[in-house]
């Protein structure tokens, strides 16, 4: 059996069973690799926000991200059970190159119309922080014309820590603007 060989950077971060104790430690920052060892600013504020079971959950990114998230903890509701579906822009190569503003409102307005959500959270993954559609801006329009809260949650993933995610401090979802 041939071992898989482990990255330098990463060698601290690997624990053997039968091994000396090994510090957890959930501050640090992933290690570029074929898989993270840990989760990302968006999967922490997916965390935070997802129990809020009568809001729209969408993620403008690539359906991988969707994926990786949805359904990731079991909140339980009283009633409203809008938040257990995964919604998601599913953004393509085409969309990279030419931006995805106009699939966000599309998706938004249409999601809303169908489902009536008390207020809607828009996730902005990695590829949109790097394309730079502006989140907040179609948020903003679309609150105005729905009379409902949307909010953007600027969680790209390389701005920090499943930590991050969990306090706002690298989502900004804590003081997102209302409609």
């Amino acid at each position: 059996m041939t071992s898989i060989p482990i990255l330098k950077a990463r060698e601290e971060q690997i624990h053997r069973k039968g091994a000396e104790p090994f510090t957890m430690k959930c501050d640090k920052h992933s290690v570029a690799g074929s898989v993270s060892q840990r989760a990302c600013v968006f999967c922490g504020s997916r965390v935070v926000l997802y129990p809020v079971a009568d809001a729209l959950h969408l993620i403008h990114g690539p359906i991988g991200c969707a994926a990786y998230t949805w359904d990731i903890r079991g909140a339980l509701s009283s009633g409203p059970e809008l938040h257990r579906l995964s919604f998601s822009t599913d953004l393509q190569e085409k969309d990279v190159i030419f931006g995805g503003e106009k699939k966000l409102y599309a998706a938004l307005t249409e999601l809303i119309a169908q489902y009536k959500p008390n207020a809607a959270f828009v996730y902005s993954t990695c590829i949109v922080g790097i394309i730079g559609d502006d989140v907040a801006a179609i948020c903003r329009k679309v609150g105005k014309e729905t009379g409902i809260p949307v909010l953007p949650v600027h969680s790209e993933g390389f701005k920090g820590t499943k930590k991050d995610g969990h306090t706002g401090r690298a989502s900004m979802w804590s003081s997102a603007p209302g409609p």
